[in-house]
């Protein structure tokens, strides 16, 4: 009797439960299938001859048009500290804004955000061509909004630069 008891529940548990996950824990999730996405995309590219620099550009010029009806520098703005705090981890710093003298803005992220995704020798492409596609990615993009984007690593943090053309 108690071992029917006993084996009652254990036979009734599901073979395959779904797992239940805090939104912090799915964001996690997904923010690694996305850049495992995106370094497969590289991975492709470059297995095609094309670098990472032009496999952005090529992202950038399909992406651009998704963004409004260009020339709008707010807009880009925005659009960028939008998308780099959705792709922020939960335990990476808060983004910074700042608004310079000349009209320009920085963004700032630490490079944590992105590098923890493409660990040194243990992803299909490296931090570095992840970075180059980004920037290829920017140009069109900006170029569309009448702006211009540089992007730069300073010690562990990120720079985006926004600039009015």
């Amino acid at each position: 009797m108690i071992c029917i008891l006993i084996a009652g529940p254990l036979l009734a548990q599901e073979k395959y439960p779904i797992p239940v996950r805090t939104a912090d824990q799915k964001h996690g999730r997904t923010l690694s299938q996305f850049y495992w996405v995106n370094a497969a995309g590289i991975a492709f590219a470059k297995s095609q001859g094309v670098s990472p620099y032009e496999y952005g550009k090529f992202c950038g010029n399909l992406a651009a048009p998704t963004w409004g009806p260009g020339n709008d520098f707010e807009g880009l703005v925005k659009g960028i500290i939008y998308n780099l705090e959705n792709f922020r981890h939960v335990t990476d710093a808060p983004l910074i804004v700042k608004e310079n003298e000349d009209g320009s803005v920085n963004i700032v992220a630490s490079d944590k955000q992105m590098h923890r995704f493409y660990p040194d020798g243990k992803s299909v492409v490296s931090y570095e061509e992840v970075k180059e596609s980004m920037k290829g990615s920017f140009e069109p993009i900006a170029t569309h909004m009448g702006a211009k984007v540089t992007m730069e690593t300073q010690d562990s943090l990120l720079v985006f630069r926004v600039m009015k053309k």
